[in-house]
């Protein structure tokens, strides 16, 4: 980001690059619709070119939509900084900072909306599910036989689920490189779009509905909070926006490896898949054996895509860390007496857009009136003299 500017500038190659892959990843999901097909999970009552023409038309129909959720966002938070904000100093009444709250209320959209379909296929449609609380029914049986044996696969709410979660991440994808402000992220989160584009793929063609629905409603569900953060950031409400992080990092370090619950999680959810140990086993007790699981898992035939669904999973997993790291960050800048704000907008906003903006905007000063020269002092008498 150039000083003085505040215009975040991506490296041209670095967001070529990321653009040519993501065209290839979606031509690649499409292709693989209408070419092949067995590419759909048992169960899916929608054909190859049913499912390419449905998420087609979803892709289409969601590009209005976000402008519809953006334009009543925009309206509304504005009427709200005039009126209700407005000893905050109008806190989005610089252009930019609209945009990247009207852009952010799209994800906070999306975000509650999903977690709502996830909710209702978890805990209402048909009964209900255990997989939230009873782990080893992820896996049990295995994925590619649970079509015949569990009435999960004839759900036309987990497809419906799939299918609006694929042409998201899309849309999401393409208004993140074209039509979004950027921010100091920019590369990472195009990168996060690209890994979970090719994730919803994977994981629906191996059956993972199970296992993915209660991972999708992890995610959806806790990225309402940082949402909400980040709209409150963009308001200037210092005491509200506060709450939200604390909230965020408690949320963090109960559900953290180590905490009560999550190490039975582990052992519960992976105990059908290990090799070289028995089930539940833990580092240090001495009955894990670290090089005899890595030399076995090449032949990981137990669990379908083991190889490319942990490569990306893993990618995720360091993004969260690093955006983990930032929001506490954050936090440690507040407790020492910098405003959220301020600190938000050095650490990932890109520092002085609004106030380029501001200068950029403001009309120039009026012109000043020229300043009358000094009249030169008055020659001695002898010069005077001289020049009559």
């Amino acid at each position: 980001m150039p000083k003085g500017t505040g215009r975040i500038v991506i490296d041209p190659f670095t967001n070529g690059l990321l653009t040519t892959l993501f065209g290839l990843e979606v031509v690649a999901v499409f292709a693989v619709l209408l070419a092949l097909p067995g590419a759909l999970p048992a169960g899916c009552p929608l054909t190859g070119p049913q499912a390419f023409a449905a998420l087609a038309v979803t892709c289409l129909a969601l590009f209005p939509l976000i402008g519809l959720v953006k334009l009543i966002a925009g309206h509304a938070c504005a009427l709200l900084s005039r009126t209700a904000l407005a000893h905050l100093g109008d806190p989005v009444a610089k252009v930019k900072t609209r945009n990247k709250l009207r852009d952010q209320s799209w994800q906070l959209t999306i975000h509650s909306a999903m977690t709502a379909l996830e909710a209702y296929i978890l805990f209402v449609d048909g009964g209900g599910e255990h997989w939230l609380d009873d782990y080893r029914s992820l896996w049990t049986p295995h994925p590619h036989q649970q079509a015949g044996c569990a009435p999960v696969n004839s759900k036309r709410s987990v497809h419906l689920l799939y299918l609006l979660q694929m042409a998201i991440w899309i849309v999401t994808c393409a208004s993140h490189r074209f039509l979004e402000e950027r921010h100091k992220d920019y590369v990472m989160m195009y990168v996060h779009h690209l890994v979970t584009i090719a994730l919803f793929a994977l994981s629906y063609g191996f059956n993972f509905v199970r296992i993915g629905t209660a991972v999708i409603f992890l995610h959806d569900s806790s990225d309402i909070v940082i949402d909400l953060l980040k709209m409150a950031n963009y308001l200037k409400l210092e005491g509200r926006r506060g709450g939200f992080l604390v909230w965020y990092g408690s949320r963090e370090v109960v559900t953290a490896p180590g905490a009560y619950g999550m190490d039975g999680f582990t052992a519960a959810a992976g105990s059908p898949f290990t090799r070289g140990h028995s089930p539940g086993a833990k580092l240090g007790d001495g009955s894990f054996d670290l090089w005899a699981n890595l030399r076995a898992l090449p032949t990981h035939a137990t669990l379908p895509g083991y190889w490319a669904c942990g490569s990306l999973l893993t990618a995720l997993l360091v993004m969260h860390v690093i955006w983990y790291m930032l929001l506490w960050r954050l936090l440690f800048r507040s407790v020492l007496g910098q405003t959220l704000h301020d600190g938000g907008a050095d650490e990932y906003e890109g520092g002085s857009d609004d106030d380029h903006e501001a200068r950029s905007l403001s009309p120039p000063p009026p012109p000043q009136p020229p300043t009358p020269r000094p009249s030169p002092p008055a020659p001695p008498l002898a010069v005077a003299w001289l020049q009559d």
